[in-house]
């Protein structure tokens, strides 16, 4: 019998934003429930304290202890397939380093974001935007050197990717990463499916950084906070129903052995827990 767990990754020191794991607790309600799904909540520590930076990255030491916490669940209860509910996008290193062990060569990730998370400590200092780069053995070198099972370039596809920093491109070139800016259009289904085919794909892992939607759709993004007009990064563009069409697409071709959903800010309910914190009739 196959087996599914289901990890509740409330992890926000990755990005350095709290809400990172209020956008986790209703990632678990919203998910459709099902009974054979082991559900595991991974305990994140909640520091009142500003966090502090390690080796140029913000709450090195913390974050990962988070990912050898998640990895020793995962390792404990043996899976044959994870969903991830973040929380930051981080918590993809453990769970998709493990699925890589398991299945090898038959593993391909998707990487369904607007942005292709290989910085280095050197270009940014949160950890959230070098998870890719971990899983490729480069990144932070701290968090890259828990990787077990690394990926290799070839493994990757972007799918909603917006123009890279100079930075970033040349850290792609270096990698060895193929990727195609999709600013215009996204890639579609069916060159998702040929290119799951050609690399011999049966197996894939999803990472799905809810920022790859367009923020004129989908408010509790990054690109979404009340206030603020201007980002340091490219918002996404794609609309809710491609992603159900990549999903079904990719379903279709390979099995999804892994998925990870990340980076849900719902600002307003956040903003409305605070507020109602402060009401003296709760007390």
């Amino acid at each position: 019998m196959i087996k599914t767990i289901r990890l509740k990754v409330p992890q926000w020191q990755g990005g350095n934003n709290p809400t990172y794991s209020l956008g986790s607790d209703l990632l678990s309600f919203l998910v459709p429930k099902n009974l054979e799904h082991k559900e595991i909540n991974v305990p994140i520590p909640e520091y009142e304290v500003p966090l502090v930076r390690e080796n140029g990255v913000t709450a090195q030491s913390i974050v990962a202890e988070n990912v050898d916490q998640t990895m020793a669940i995962i390792q404990e209860e043996k899976p044959d397939k994870i969903i991830t509910l973040g929380g930051d996008c981080l918590v993809s290193q453990a769970p998709f380093d493990y699925l890589h062990g398991k299945y090898g060569e038959r593993l391909g990730i998707i990487w369904l974001d607007a942005h292709p998370d290989i910085s280095t400590p050197d270009i940014f200092y949160n950890e959230h935007a070098m998870v890719l780069g971990n899983l490729l053995k480069d990144g932070d070198p701290v968090l890259a050197e828990k990787v077990q099972h690394p990926f290799a370039a070839k493994d990757i596809l972007y799918v909603g990717l917006q123009t890279p920093t100079s930075d970033e491109k040349a850290i792609l070139e270096g990698l060895g990463i193929d990727y195609q800016v999709q600013d215009q259009a996204r890639i579609a289904p069916n060159e998702i499916q040929v290119w799951l085919r050609k690399q011999q794909f049966t197996k894939v892992v999803i990472h799905f950084d809810l920022d790859v939607l367009d923020p004129n759709e989908f408010r509790m993004l990054y690109f979404s906070e009340p206030g603020v007009t201007e980002y340091s990064a490219a918002a996404g563009k794609m609309s809710l129903l491609e992603v159900k069409e990549t999903m079904e697409a990719i379903a279709e071709q390979s099995e999804i052995v892994g998925l990870t959903i990340a980076e849900l800010l719902p600002w307003d309910v956040q903003n409305l827990k605070n507020l109602l914190y402060d009401f003296e009739i709760f007390r």
